[in-house]
């Protein structure tokens, strides 16, 4: 759980001044703010600040600071360019503090001073994130806002054009996680769950580069599905032991297994535990293979950042099957040398 942020007027971000017909610079508190108007004016709104206000940046670093949990989302890489990162730490804090609220099933501790969100530490899971959806719904109408985080994603949505209903969708799958019983019957009872958990990442991504064509979106779709998936190899011992059923029920009987919350360490039950997390591994080989050629459809730090995304995946792939799928008691990740041999060969 993200430590709660004192509220504080600083937040409050949005300045402007008619009478100087947002071209002049103002003070707030003797600090000089820029104004002028926007290219793209928000309609609720009659002008943009530049976006040099020190509650702004304090916003995004507040957002940078957040941004240590990097998985499969591009948050850091180098591959991303300088001016962007801003924007992929706005969106990461959003979703990593809605997934810290999915797993806030049991009231919180009461926060500490220095950082965090704002929300009730006596609510659960399912509340928080109603109030986090609240605040997204505000600045998705065009209404300020006082957590840092929204404050960083409201400028983000309107400075790279981002649709909001992926957004939406990201919510959707953590409300699901934090009413608990969370399993599938098939897999298309699982991607109904990952078209919410992980595509609208990707197609997030797509957006911030600029892309909104349908066709792209689908290709991402097959990555995102895949990388989730791979999450789901990776943790399946987290998962089931908190009770966290992702591979499908179909799946689950075909190996003669019982979804029970956990596999235990019995030779038989890790044997046939490991057959199974082989099975997915599978499908997501499959899904990757569909996705491929996304990354040279696209251009500049984009493609490279796919292409690593993507050989990422396939030297995990790989590092599973070596310990025949053992995922249970091995949680296999990469390597720093494995990371740089990524970049390295993504940008040749």
């Amino acid at each position: 759980m993200m430590r709660q942020m004192k509220s504080d007027r600083r937040w409050y971000a949005t300045i402007w001044n008619k009478s100087l017909k947002c071209k002049e610079p103002i003070k707030n508190n003797g600090e000089k703010i820029l104004i002028k108007k926007s290219l793209t004016p928000d309609p609720y709104h009659c002008c943009l600040p530049i976006m040099q206000s020190a509650a702004l940046e304090e916003a995004y670093e507040h957002c940078k600071r957040i941004s240590t949990h990097y998985e499969n989302f591009p948050v850091g890489s180098l591959l991303v360019p300088k001016k962007m990162r801003k924007h992929f730490f706005a969106l990461y804090a959003f979703m990593r503090t809605a997934d810290d609220f999915a797993d806030a099933t049991t009231p919180q501790p009461p926060p500490s001073k220095g950082g965090g969100v704002l929300a009730s530490p006596s609510k659960g899971g399912v509340e928080l994130l109603e109030d986090w959806r609240f605040q997204l719904q505000e600045v998705l109408t065009g209404n300020k806002a006082s957590n840092p985080i929204f404050i960083a994603l409201r400028n983000t949505i309107t400075e790279c054009n981002l649709p909001g209903e992926p957004l939406e969708r990201l919510l959707e799958a953590f409300e699901f996680d934090a009413r608990g019983n969370v399993q599938f019957e098939t897999f298309e009872d699982l991607r109904w769950y990952t078209s919410r958990s992980a595509d609208p990442v990707g197609e997030l991504v797509l957006a911030l580069f600029g892309y909104h064509d349908k066709k792209l979106i689908r290709l991402s779709d097959e990555i995102c599905t895949a990388l989730q998936l791979l999450n789901f190899i990776q943790d399946i011992k987290e998962d089931l032991g908190n009770g966290r059923f992702y591979y499908p029920k179909d799946d689950w009987q075909m190996f003669d297994l019982e979804q029970v919350k956990a596999a235990g360490e019995t030779p038989a039950l890790l044997q046939r535990l490991n057959l199974l997390s082989l099975f997915e591994l599978d499908r997501v080989e499959t899904l990757l293979d569909r996705g491929a050629g996304l990354p040279e459809l696209v251009s500049g730090r984009l493609r490279l950042e796919l292409r690593a995304i993507i050989r990422s995946a396939r030297v995990l792939i790989r590092k599973i099957r070596k310990i025949d799928g053992n995922t249970y008691l091995t949680r296999p990740s990469l390597s720093k040398g494995e990371r740089l041999g990524v970049l390295l060969q993504s940008v040749v």
